[in-house]
């Protein structure tokens, strides 16, 4: 038998290891700083998880699975299969939607609000138009059917009635006929609950054992199509962008980064659809709304710390046109330095370009810069990949050698360590993206998302939604994930990724004084 002596040995050298790995944990500076009230909120949070699992999930009936076996409720479990339980019964999401958040770095400014919010106001649109890419005549095209939106001018009509058999595709109808018709051709649902399925995810189409992340990303790309008509109108977007301050004020975010794309296809219509606005126009819509709605909270004696515009264009683009973009980005720059924050490639990693394509042009543009002390900072999309040893992968390598500033989702950081400790050395920022990575297929649930890896690695990183419209979430269900998915998760957890936001946000040291100060 092993003697006393060796077992106390033993579990000296256990605490050791395991004090060891606390004390150089991500989140250590803030626990070893903390008063004893946020000690005491930290204990309060931890019984309210307990309490959550315990009474909300643990009192939730087993599902039945595959051959009748039954699978227990659990936190952390697929977010879209868990969000009756989460909206309507965990006390730790009301808690996360009071919390401070910091600031919100990665969102997708055509997605970041409740689909029924845009719906609503095309219903008050006279030239809004929807199309189809078949007839609606079966319960099969009703499931099938890519949809999308449009302002129009009269002589851009196609007219065609979306019920009727001899419908060709994208023949358009005018809205208002399509939400008066549609009762009389689908009677499972109202035209609202309807077209709102249309835009986001359910949990068969993310989980479905058939699945992978091309298939999400197919679906994905049909909804923002969707979605663009919706958005892309003077009416539309001036109210959407007000909408959007005031949810985040309502979810505590001090300060956001968005993301538009910006290119001459998502150019704004007129509301009549007479005419369209240019990209420099869109900002100035942005700049219009952003200030006066500042003004406003200033006068009743509330603070926001404002937005500023990441400059976002496809990675499909041809490297002229990718040219033509940083031009347009630099431009910007100098017209409005307080409001362009950095440029980023978006759209899906694996069907546009590599990085690699366009370092001729990108190089040029930072030396642009240089010459003219100006600061535009890369953001970049990279590493959101499943990918290993492909051009998608090597990605990072890029962000790296091009000075990225931050770089958007990073997924596949980890499996790279000698690029993670390089972007560690450098301060590159990961903008997490947990709830859009586990939708799109990276990862079947929040325990296995690389943000473990890289936070025990000590790499900073922050919480973010990406697209929270197509996934019924808000920043808020993030930060809930990201507790749920670690045991040990706690209040100095979530405070360190609120404060490396604010950090790494694009501030001047003025701005980002004013608001840690408040």
């Amino acid at each position: 038998m092993t003697s006393a002596n060796a077992i106390q040995a033993y579990l000296a050298d256990r605490d050791r290891i395991l004090q060891l790995e606390r004390s150089s944990a991500f989140d250590a500076r803030c626990r070893s700083r903390a008063t004893p009230l946020e000690v005491k909120a930290s204990r309060v949070l931890a019984a309210v998880r307990r309490r959550d699992e315990a009474d909300v999930y643990g009192a939730a009936p087993a599902r039945t699975g595959h051959a009748g076996q039954g699978h227990r409720r659990f936190p952390g479990d697929r977010f879209l299969t868990s969000l009756d339980l989460i909206d309507k019964d965990a006390a730790l999401m009301h808690v996360a939607r009071r919390m401070p958040k910091g600031t919100h770095l990665h969102v997708h400014f055509n997605a970041c609000l409740p689909p029924r919010v845009l719906l609503d106001m095309a219903k008050t649109m006279d030239r809004m138009f929807i199309t189809s890419d078949m007839a609606l005549v079966s319960d099969d095209s009703f499931d099938r059917c890519q949809l999308q939106f449009s302002i129009l001018a009269p002589a851009e009509e196609r007219d065609g009635d979306i019920f009727a058999p001899d419908y060709e595709p994208r023949q358009t109808m005018s809205f208002a006929s399509f939400l008066t018709s549609f009762p009389h051709h689908y009677p499972h649902a109202s035209p609202d609950s309807w077209l709102e399925r249309k835009l986001i995810f359910s949990p068969e189409e993310a989980y479905g054992p058939l699945q992978t992340s091309e298939g999400a990303w197919d679906m994905f790309n049909g909804r923002t199509r969707m979605m663009k008509g919706l958005f892309n109108y003077e009416t539309a977007y001036r109210t959407y962008t007000r909408l959007f301050l005031e949810d985040l004020v309502r979810d505590n975010i001090m300060y956001a980064e968005i993301r538009p794309n910006f290119m001459r296809s998502n150019q704004l219509y007129r509301d009549d659809g007479s005419g369209l606005i240019d990209n420099a126009g869109i900002m100035r819509i942005i700049i219009d709304v952003v200030t006066q709605f500042r003004s406003e909270l200033e006068a009743a004696g509330r603070h926001f710390g404002g937005l500023k515009v990441i400059y976002c264009t496809p990675r499909i683009f041809a490297p002229c046109e990718i040219e033509a973009a940083l031009d347009e980005c630099l431009a910007f720059k100098k017209l409005w330095p307080e409001w362009i924050a950095g440029f980023d490639l978006v759209g899906e990693e694996s069907k546009g370009r590599p990085l690699k394509c366009f370092i001729s042009e990108l190089l040029a543009f930072r030396e642009k810069c240089e010459a003219q002390a100006i600061d535009i900072p890369f953001l970049f999309h990279c590493g959101e990949t499943l990918e290993l040893g492909t051009e998608t992968d090597e990605n990072l390598v890029d962000a790296l050698l091009l000075g990225a500033k931050r770089i958007g989702h990073g997924f596949a950081l980890p499996r790279h360590p000698k690029i993670m400790d390089q972007m560690k050395d450098r301060g590159i920022c990961i903008e997490l993206c947990p709830i859009s990575n586990e939708v799109l297929g990276l990862t079947p649930r929040i325990g296995g998302h690389a943000l473990y890896a890289l936070l025990a690695n000590d790499v900073h990183c922050t919480v973010n939604s990406d697209n929270g419209a197509l996934f019924r979430s808000t920043l808020s269900h993030d930060f809930y994930q990201v507790m749920v998915g670690k045991a040990d998760m706690d209040l100095f957890g979530w405070k360190q990724l609120a404060l490396w936001s604010i950090e790494h946000a694009c501030l001047d040291g003025e701005e980002r004084e004013t608001m840690t100060a408040r």
